[in-house]
C-alpha cells in the first residue's frame, strides 16, 4: 500500500490535536463535574434502552478510549463509501472458514466495563472465535467477519459501528458513525421503501 499521501498526515496530526484536547478537556470535566457530565451522557442516550452508565463511566476519556477514538477518527479520513456509489466488494470470511467477499455474503441474505471481553485478534481463528460468541445471541442474519487486513472496516468507515443498506453493488444507505448517531428506525424506512 506505501505510505499515505501527505495530505492525509497533516489530516491525522489535526486529527490527533483535536482528539487528545477532547480527551483532556473531558478527563478534567469528569473530575470536576462528575454529575454533570452524567446528566449530559444519560441525557444523550435517553433513547437507548439497554445503556449503563456504569458501563460507560470507567472507560470515559481512558488511554484505552484515546487511542479507540484516534483509530476511529483516522480510519474516517480514509472513508471510500458514498451514498448512491459503488460498495466496496471486500473480502470476508464466513465462520465456516470460507473466503468469499461481502457481496457474496449480501446474496445470502474500547470494550465497555460489562461487556464481553474479547482481546485483539491475533489471527483469523482468534477472529472466527469471537464471532462465534454472536452466533450464540442467535442472530437472525448470516455472518462473517472481515479479514485480518481489515479492509472491510477500512473501506466502509465501519468503527465503531455504522448501519448501511447495500443492494446490488450499490449503497442505497450509509448512516452516521455510532453508537451516538446511528439511526436504525432510518434503515427501517428505507427497507419498507424497498419493498413496497
Amino acid at each position: 500500500m506505501g505510505l499515505p499521501q501527505p495530505g492525509l498526515w497533516l489530516k491525522r496530526l489535526w486529527v490527533l490535536l483535536q482528539v487528545a484536547l477532547h480527551v483532556t478537556l473531558g478527563k478534567v470535566q469528569l473530575k470536576l463535574f462528575p454529575e454533570k457530565v452524567k446528566q449530559h451522557i444519560l441525557a444523550m442516550n435517553r433513547k437507548n434502552p439497554h445503556f449503563s452508565y456504569d458501563n460507560w463511566a470507567p472507560t470515559l476519556f481512558s488511554t484505552q478510549y484515546f487511542w479507540f477514538i484516534l483509530k476511529v477518527r483516522w480510519q474516517r479520513l480514509e472513508d471510500k463509501t458514498e451514498e448512491g456509489g459503488l460498495a466496496p466488494n471486500c473480502p470476508v470470511v464466513r465462520l465456516s472458514g470460507q473466503r468469499c467477499n461481502i457481496w457474496d455474503f449480501m446474496q445470502d441474505g474500547w470494550a465497555f466495563k460489562n461487556n464481553v471481553v474479547i482481546r485483539n485478534h491475533q489471527n483469523l481463528q482468534d477472529r472466527l472465535q469471537a464471532a462465534h460468541l454472536l452466533l450464540d445471541r442467535r442472530p437472525q442474519c448470516p455472518v462473517v467477519v472481515d479479514t485480518m487486513k481489515n479492509q472491510s472496516s477500512q473501506l466502509y468507515a465501519a468503527l465503531p459501528d455504522r448501519l448501511y443498506v447495500l443492494q446490488e453493488g450499490r449503497i442505497l444507505y450509509k448512516g452516521k458513525p455510532g453508537p451516538w448517531n446511528y439511526h436504525p428506525e432510518e434503515v427501517r424506512a428505507v427497507l419498507e421503501k424497498l419493498h413496497s
